[in-house]
């Protein structure tokens, strides 16, 4: 019975740990709130690869560009998806409450025996809930 009540205890703790957030009351800013005020959307970069792009089997797709904002940034995201089966082969994600210049990386060492097709794909969202999105494709051949 002692054992019970002890793992009980931890237990409602636990979820009243878990409860327990500021979700900010009126007049009060939270990390996610969303700036009413913020009507431009993010410029998102792509400097590698360009449109089309054709590697080798064996090669890395690299994905590098950046994504500024006229405030502040919040979340976004990179994929390079492979067109055949649509699997997310490499993804990365961003998220901050204080940048306006995010820089991004992602790479993913592609094998293929036949021709493929990939889709890169970067989506970001600023503090005013703009979004953009920028979307390419390459392939690769064996």
């Amino acid at each position: 019975m002692k054992r019970y009540s002890y793992f009980l205890g931890v237990v409602l703790a636990s979820v009243m740990l878990v409860s327990c957030s500021k979700v900010g009351g009126p007049g009060e800013e939270t990390l996610d709130a969303i700036d009413q005020n913020d009507d431009i959307l993010p410029t998102i970069t792509i400097s590698k690869p360009t449109a089309n792009q054709v590697y080798a089997s064996g090669d890395s797709i690299i994905v590098e560009g950046k994504v500024t904002d006229d405030k502040k940034l919040y979340k976004g995201k990179v994929e390079i998806k492979n067109d055949i089966n649509s699997f997310v082969m490499a993804d990365g994600y961003y998220e901050t409450h204080f940048l306006a210049i995010i820089n991004f990386r992602l790479a993913y060492k592609a094998v293929v025996t036949t021709p493929t097709d990939f889709t890169i794909h970067v989506e970001f969202q600023d503090h005013g809930a703009n979004t953009s999105e920028a979307t390419l494709k390459v392939k690769v051949n064996p």
